[in-house]
């Protein structure tokens, strides 16, 4: 017992004499160069100790006037006089805090270090004293009982520093410590029903609890590490003594130096001041890059270019915010980042005129100030011939009065900016790209705490990952982060406001994005399981015949919902190789019926009317005119659809070439500088090429599918699909002439359509097996197939039952049938 209190009472002394002055010092030393370099910046007062009061002079113009002389002379020597007065009154000031803290500091540091001494001597005086007789034993017992206090508390103090850093702790003595709970919450668990043996014994039971749950180790290893960073960021900002936090306060007299902005401040607002931001997640580099330009004497204004989404507005933030609190390059430290509302600045003005004389006002306080960097949103709306202010801009960045950040996006940078000449040389442009998945999941996990708040849910780890996955698979005409975010929030709305649900977790994530789609998202319901299995019987509902066409269909679409298969390709891709009229379209329409919902979900473009120079302009837009292209915009507008390619090797070759890119990755960019998803589509692509070869075949009793690669030597010897085009595709499906048989099933199938279409209005239509024979006779047509069938019904068959409506020969609710003898 002696010697652990022996140990503690010397372990006590080596921290207090030791370790506790050289963070007293620390401390101590960022108060003082607090006071003086920041707080009150003395050397900056002392430099420009009489200069003019807020760079406020007047100039006396030319010629002689005494009266005007003197005038201007009394005006200008009152405002140093002014400038010179409040200075030195703050830099007295500057230095009596100095001196303050410099002897307060002294003071506490000799203190420091002779109190054991003083409180032990005072102590033994007070026991001492307390049993003598004939004292006052009140007096005395308070001093005994303030000592005891005295030491009590740094004996707190020194617990305290003992105390382990998140860090440093074991799983055992992190689920002692009451955040440990929010790990748990984090996994989508109830903290009080985590059993005992986990938290007790956690290298023993930790494993198997998390296997039980369905809990990966990495899950929880990432939510541990995620909770420690979060702890240590919150204990370091209850630090008001270290020196990023006392360097967030803001200074006295730093502003003086720079001129009045009355105007300016009217249409602008100050970026970097909010108490609470976002941290810069995966920008530093793209930071650094701004200070730098914006430090050149030369060209130091910046455009930002990126898709809406990115990050460029929060980055601007995070960038001010930093120049606010001078971690900058010094030339930028503590400068004023404003954002000007032009749109408020012009609105109101009804002529050129006005809009000069505003303007100019607004950048000469700007250029008089001598500390402004101004930023500019969706600056390319501003060089347009309706609201043109490069004129009245061009002087002012040609001569560095003031450093400019612009933003705008690529198709703006291409479509408005670039045709300004001589703009873009007094800017660098700095492109901001869309972050990786990595820094995606950082920023949700930034940036949940405040919507948390705002829904009273809890989001779990799980609905952060199926956030990322599903909005970079679903979500394409958003960039990330945005659309993470978008997501997220809407979400944890979602759970907040329709269900009596706490945590968020990846069902809830899978429903929002399948409402959006209209297309199944998540795990496999039981009926959708059935469907996906019994796919090829669904499909052969409406399609006759092509066995392998509707195998190969089949799988990839079970492929692609179960995520198989490669994400970052279309779901599914497939050449339909065959004579006219034998199904291709049909199956097309079969399959966007089946996977996404309805028939009309289909994009088709007949290849044939894309030939010639202007092809290529009329798919993906073009950037001369403006104009987007017909592909790229339902593309854009439909995502989640079936593309069909109606004979496609009447294509021009620069369609084909871009067609290589859209099958291989999934995406595009189209002449305006926008990206395209076509990741989420089915792309068909049907062809005649080889169609006598393969009616030939057929004729002769050869397997068409046996001899695929002798139809394939054939497309590439004559030219019509080169090779690198043929391997783009899932698969190529040869679709065989259709047989008397196979007619007759098409016939009924068609017949059958007919008759569901005329029960929706109470007439019930009876086809017979004559008349199914008859259509398939008659609609067989040796060139086009099975193509000219529904001509035939059409003209023959609805024309007639519509004839015997209006004779009135058909009573609704009453059976019919149609003779085949009376089609002629």
């Amino acid at each position: 017992m002696k010697t652990g209190l022996s140990m503690l009472i010397f372990d006590y002394f080596l921290w207090h004499y030791l370790e506790a002055p050289k963070k007293i010092l620390k401390i101590w030393g960022n108060f003082l160069r607090f006071f003086v370099g920041y707080f009150i910046p003395i050397p900056q007062l002392l430099r420009t100790l009489f200069a003019p009061w807020k760079r406020d002079v007047t100039s006396y113009g030319r010629g002689f006037d005494l009266g005007k002389f003197l005038e201007t002379f009394l005006f200008n020597l009152i405002s140093r006089f002014l400038g010179a007065a409040v200075r030195s009154i703050v830099i007295f000031f500057g230095l009596f805090l100095e001196i303050l803290a410099l002897f307060a500091g002294s003071l506490f540091f000799v203190f420091w270090l002779s109190w054991p001494f003083f409180l032990a001597g005072s102590l033994a005086s007070g026991i001492f004293l307390l049993f003598q007789p004939g004292l006052i034993k009140t007096a005395t017992l308070f001093i005994v009982i303030f000592d005891l206090a005295t030491i009590f508390a740094f004996g707190l103090l020194y617990q305290k520093s003992k105390q382990k850093a998140p860090p440093q702790m074991n799983l055992e003595e992190i689920f002692e410590q009451s955040w440990s709970e929010i790990v748990f919450k984090r996994l989508g668990l109830n903290p009080e029903q985590i059993p005992p043996d986990v938290k007790n014994e956690p290298e023993t039971f930790l494993n198997q609890f998390l296997e039980q749950n369905k809990i990966e180790k990495k899950d929880f290893s990432h939510i541990l590490e995620w909770q420690i960073a979060e702890q240590i960021y919150r204990q370091n900002s209850k630090k008001f003594w270290e020196k990023e936090n006392l360097f967030k306060i803001g200074g006295i007299g730093r502003t003086w130096l720079y001129g009045w902005t009355v105007n300016l401040d009217k249409f602008s607002y100050p970026l970097g001041e909010a108490k609470e931001s976002p941290h810069l997640i995966g920008r530093r580099q793209e930071v650094e890059t701004i200070g730098r330009i914006l430090s050149k004497t030369n060209q130091s204004n910046v455009l930002l270019v990126g898709e809406p989404g990115v990050g460029k507005n929060t980055l601007v933030k995070q960038f001010a915010r930093l120049v606010n609190q001078g971690r900058t390059a010094p030339g930028l430290a503590w400068r004023r980042v404003l954002e000007l509302d032009l749109n408020a600045a012009l609105a109101g003005l009804t002529n050129e005129g006005q809009i000069k004389e505003r303007l100019i006002r607004i950048f000469n306080e700007a250029s008089r100030a001598g500390n402004i960097i101004l930023v500019i949103n969706d600056f390319h709306n501003f060089v347009s011939s309706e609201k043109n202010i490069i004129p009245i801009l061009m002087p002012f960045i040609e001569r560095s009065f003031f450093q400019l950040i612009a933003m705008t996006t690529y198709e703006n940078l291409h479509g408005q900016i670039e045709k300004n000449p001589g703009l873009l040389k007094f800017f660098e442009k700095v492109e901001i790209k869309e972050p990786d998945l990595d820094h995606v999941l950082l920023i949700l996990e930034d940036s949940l705490g405040q919507i948390e708040k705002r829904t009273n849910s809890f989001i779990t780890y799980q609905a952060l990952k199926e956030i990322i996955k599903t909005s970079d698979q679903y979500i394409g005409d958003v960039p990330m982060p945005e659309k993470a975010l978008d997501l997220l929030e809407e979400t944890a709305i979602y759970v907040a406001g329709n269900t009596q649900d706490y945590f968020v977790l990846p069902r809830h994530v899978d429903l929002i994005i399948s409402q959006k789609t209209e297309i199944p998202v998540g795990e496999l319901a039981e009926t959708e399981k059935e469907k996906l299995i019994n796919l090829e019987e669904v499909l052969h509902q409406r399609i006759v015949n092509q066995e392998l066409a509707v195998k190969e269909i089949s799988s990839a679409m079970r492929r692609s919902r179960l995520q198989v298969a490669a994400k970052n390709r279309p779901f599914g891709s497939f050449l339909f190789l065959g004579p006219t009229g034998v199904g291709k379209t049909e199956t097309a329409k079969a399959l966007a019926q089946a996977y996404y919902g309805a028939e009309t979900r289909m994009l088709r473009f007949d290849m044939s009317e894309y030939q010639g120079v202007t092809a290529l302009e009329r798919m993906i837009g073009s950037s001369v005119t403006q104009t987007s292209g017909v592909l790229t915009t339902a593309a854009r507008e439909n995502p989640f659809s079936l593309l069909l390619l109606d004979e496609i090797e009447k294509a021009d070759l620069n369609i084909l070439n871009l067609f290589l890119q859209v099958l291989d990755e999934g995406w595009l960019t189209d002449a305006l500088g926008r990206k395209v998803n076509f990741r989420n589509m089915i792309i068909i692509a049907t062809s005649n090429a080889a169609g006598e070869l393969i009616r030939e075949m057929v004729q002769q009793k050869i397997d068409p599918d046996a001899s695929k690669q002798k139809i394939l030597d054939y497309i590439q010897q004559n030219n019509i699909f080169r090779p690198e085009f043929l391997n783009r595709f899932d698969g190529i499906v040869i679709f065989e002439p259709l047989s008397q048989e196979n007619l007759i099933k098409v016939s009924a199938l068609q017949l059958e359509n007919l008759s569901k279409r005329l029960q929706a209005q109470d007439y019930i239509f009876k086809p017979t097996n004559d008349l199914v024979t008859k259509i398939a006779q008659m609609g067989f047509d040796p060139t086009f197939g099975a193509r000219a069938m529904k001509r035939v019904i059409q003209d023959k068959v609805e024309d007639l039952i519509a004839k015997k409506m209006l004779r009135n020969e058909i009573q609704k609710k009453v059976p019919f049938e149609i003779k085949a003898e009376e089609i002629v």
